[in-house]
């Protein structure tokens, strides 16, 4: 079943709506458990003691969207940066900005099996929500899970699935001039072109999450990237390859930097994974300014 998380005029996507002073504590600790980006209350009308609470749970006001409206921050990590969701990107952009891409069982979100491989589970999962992931993805199925996640015993760890993650907080980016954009009519060759380069999943309706950019020679497409995971503030450039011929030519670091204009165009900051082995794709970007976080190394398990 596909569903939409709820919104209203005054969220933003990522964000959730309290209404009431007496459910704060529990929407908060929901909140955050869902990697969601913020709690937001609208307090007019409100007693000046439900206001106190709110303040005592962290809320702040001076927020563009009202004088009564309070905001509680759920992106600060334990780091005292804003990095939270990218514990788990998943979740965060499944609850977010892609939430019309989600397919739900409980707490449990992933993307439709046409758009992404990802999953996005709870930062505290419990029972039923382990139930659910093997209700929802099936046995033998391989999904990342969050640093703080207790996995249950006889789910099995994937090592040779390892990850890093790179974020790029002092990342401009440049657009390109030799950079095309690249549309759903272009996806049979960009399935050719992964099935040659073999950056990672790449699925027919991949496209439809974000920007995606080529460099075509004598009409080829020859090398590609684009954007994939949305947690808020953030989008993840996924997608990087060149084909072995053109290779050497700079064409990979001059897409991640087009892609990387367009996101911080919109405000955000560009922020990627790589396999842990390939160091490559690692040193190239590091070389460019990323730099690795080590609490947002993906860990992968399977399902029993």
């Amino acid at each position: 079943m596909t569903t939409d998380a709820p919104t209203t005029d005054l969220t933003r996507p990522g964000e959730v709506l309290l209404t009431t002073a007496a459910d704060a504590g529990d929407v908060v600790d929901r909140a955050r458990n869902r990697y969601a980006a913020a709690v937001v209350a609208d307090t007019a009308g409100w007693a000046d003691g439900d206001r106190r609470r709110l303040e005592h749970l962290g809320f702040r006001g001076g927020d563009a969207r009202g004088e009564a409206v309070r905001v509680l921050d759920l992106t600060i990590a334990d780091d005292g940066t804003p990095t939270r969701l990218l514990d788990n990107p998943a979740l965060a952009s499944l609850n977010g900005a892609h939430a019309r891409f989600a397919e739900r069982r409980g707490e449990i979100a992933r993307y439709l099996p046409d758009v992404s491989v990802w999953t996005g589970i709870p930062e505290r999962p419990t029972a039923q929500d382990w139930e659910d992931v093997r209700v929802l993805l099936g046995s033998g199925a391989v999904f990342g899970v969050g640093a703080s996640a207790e996995v249950p015993e006889g789910w099995p760890v994937v090592e040779s699935a390892g990850g890093v993650q790179l974020t790029g907080e002092h990342i401009e980016g440049a657009p390109d001039p030799e950079v095309v954009e690249l549309t759903p009519d272009d996806v049979p060759e960009i399935l050719e072109l992964i099935a040659r380069t073999k950056p990672g999943p790449f699925l027919p309706r991949t496209i439809e999450l974000g920007r995606y950019v080529g460099v075509r020679r004598e009409g080829r497409l020859i090398a590609m990237a684009g954007e994939r995971l949305h947690p808020p503030g953030w989008t993840e450039i996924s997608a990087v390859c060149t084909d072995a011929e053109f290779r050497g030519q700079g064409l990979g670091r001059r897409l991640v930097l087009d892609v990387a204009y367009g996101i911080r165009q919109r405000g955000e900051t560009p922020l990627m994974h790589a396999a842990a082995g390939n160091t490559g794709a690692i040193g190239l970007y590091q070389h460019l300014g990323f730099r690795l976080r080590d609490r947002g190394a993906p860990r992968f398990v399977q399902v029993p």
